[in-house]
């Protein structure tokens, strides 16, 4: 009898731990890894951002596996001069409480992006509205940006200019309906709530507990207009940003699907085939703030590039199979002929491993000979065992080839992307997830009226190239356009380039039909549970 009491106990216990576990329904378990600073789609630019976004938002059109597919738009045309687009929407969208959207709903989002007033990060891809970047400049006013409804299913969009790249611009997550009502209402602050996040994807906002350990909660949009083949009821995007406690959750079934494993996990977990490894096109690199001595120095920015060594950050410490970074467009870019790469044919800008001799050349012209007098300057980094470990390898590199002693500084996500878009460092961590497959998602961010350039670059000359590129619809002369560009980024080197990311996940066999595109956004809207 005992015996039997203690199995019913056990058996109790089990199923009120995949009670909490799993929500007692279809729910998916996902380690974003960070909690998100915004889910604004017209603020958010960060990768953890994007990911809810893409979730909880839908926009005109989906790209998958790269042909550009009906979404809320159920068809398109272009005009004969190509500056015009006019969407017919889906008769049956609503919003995630019940309420109609409408192509006014598009354009009100739309617009939000190339309004000063937000601050977007993305502000510039606004302005291939026509008249997008007049409005942010204060010289046009809102209802003369080249956005419009003229009734409640067809949007109209007018282009400054033909641009190649327009569809891959709407397909990013900025460019989402808002409802004027909510965001009026709480500008700052409407998407942060369960209440006020009003979406429109296959799933909505329903928790957001904040922090190392928290998680943001998403589940089933009833009134999403394919909801019938939406398999999972909710998904649960926890916070952690260890990769040794992740690993030990997945390993444990408390989590599904991960991206974040401990690097020195990586080669035992590879050859086991516990991993997959995913396409990435995203480099990681060292931000210069060129705006403050002594990296307003360019031989001073250079001997830093010099003194890194890049074949020991891959091979002894990421140890995940990325590559040195020698240029800012990582490999997988098409160049002018889709039989080649725009980085292999770009070139190598700068050496695989440590040229001390030439480093320690150009600090002594830039007045710090042997690193004598060189001011104090520290490193920022988000709070991350695999940033601490990278940025303490930097540390010792500068030390040993330049005899600088850079101080390392870290803080939490939020405070980091904070201080770093204040321009509050003189190094920091940095990286780059292209937002479509072309070299000029790397290479604008680097223009003077990027707001994603916090490095406080300035180039007349790159601005103009990176502004040419926009408007050629000639594919050979737009690519040379950017190789010319990439030469003067790697020239004037406001950053330096470490790795090509390498992406991996490890994936639970109670899970398929995960997606992950090249940028590393994941999308569960096509996710199932196996039986």
């Amino acid at each position: 009898m005992a015996k039997r009491f203690l199995y019913l106990l056990f058996a109790l216990l089990l199923v009120m731990n995949a009670g909490v576990l799993y929500g007692g329904d279809r729910t998916i378990v996902y380690n974003l890894g960070a909690d998100p600073k915004t889910i604004d789609p017209a603020i958010n630019n960060t990768l953890d951002g994007g990911i809810v976004i893409e979730n909880i938002f839908e926009g005109l059109v989906i790209q998958d596996n790269g042909v550009f597919k009906p979404a809320c738009a159920e068809s398109w045309n272009m005009s004969e001069d190509g500056l015009t687009y006019t969407f017919k929407l889906r008769g049956d969208l609503k919003w995630s409480d019940g309420k109609e959207l409408t192509a006014e709903d598009f354009a009100y989002g739309f617009v939000r992006v190339c309004d000063p007033e937000n601050a977007s990060p993305y502000a510039n891809y606004g302005f291939i509205f026509k008249n997008g970047e007049k409005f942010y400049n204060g010289q046009a006013k809102i209802q003369d940006v080249g956005v419009h409804a003229p009734d409640k299913h067809t949007l109209i969009i007018e282009l400054e200019y033909k641009n190649p790249l327009f569809f891959d611009y709407i397909v990013f997550h900025v460019f989402r309906p808002a409802r004027r009502d909510v965001v009026e209402a709480n500008p700052r602050g409407w998407a942060a709530k369960p209440e006020t996040c009003i979406s429109n994807g296959a799933f909505m906002l329903e928790s957001w507990k904040h922090g190392d350990g928290g998680e943001v909660v998403v589940v089933k949009n009833p009134y999403y207009y394919d909801a019938d083949n939406v398999k999972i009821d909710r998904v649960r995007m926890v916070n952690i940003t260890d990769g040794n406690t992740a690993l030990a959750a997945f390993k444990s079934g408390r989590i599904d699907y991960m991206t974040n494993m401990p690097p020195q996990m990586l080669p035992m977990l590879m050859k086991r085939g516990e991993i997959v490894s995913d396409l990435s096109l995203g480099v990681q690199y060292v931000a210069f703030n060129n705006s403050k001595a002594p990296f307003n120095n360019e031989l001073v920015r250079r001997a830093f590039a010099l003194a890194i060594d890049r074949k020991v950050l891959v091979d002894k410490i990421t140890l995940g199979g990325q590559m040195p970074a020698l240029g800012f467009a990582p490999y997988g870019i098409i160049d002018i002929t889709p039989d080649k790469d725009f980085r292999t044919e770009g070139g190598e800008f700068l050496p695989e491993t440590a040229d001390i001799e030439q480093a320690k050349k150009l600090l002594a012209e830039a007045g710090y000979p042997n690193g004598e007098n060189f001011p104090e300057v520290t490193y920022k980094y988000n709070s991350n065992p695999v940033n601490k470990t990278i940025a303490e390898a930097l540390q010792g590199m500068w030390k040993k080839n330049l005899n600088i002693n850079v101080k390392l500084y870290n803080e939490e996500w939020k405070v980091f992307i904070d201080s770093r878009n204040k321009g509050d460092f003189e190094i920091a961590r940095s990286g780059w997830a292209l937002d479509f497959m072309d070299a000029v998602s790397i290479l604008e961010t680097f223009t003077s009226t990027s707001a994603n350039n916090y490095h406080r670059y300035s180039n007349p000359e790159f601005d103009e190239l990176i502004r040419k590129s926009a408007s050629e619809m000639d594919h050979a002369k737009r690519v040379n356009y950017l190789h010319e560009a990439e030469k003067i980024l790697m020239r004037d080197l406001p950053g330096v380039p470490l790795f090509f990311n390498t992406d991996h996940h490890m994936q639970s066999q109670r899970v398929k039909n995960i997606k992950r595109n090249f940028s590393g956004l994941i999308t569960f809207k096509d996710a199932e549970l196996v039986k």
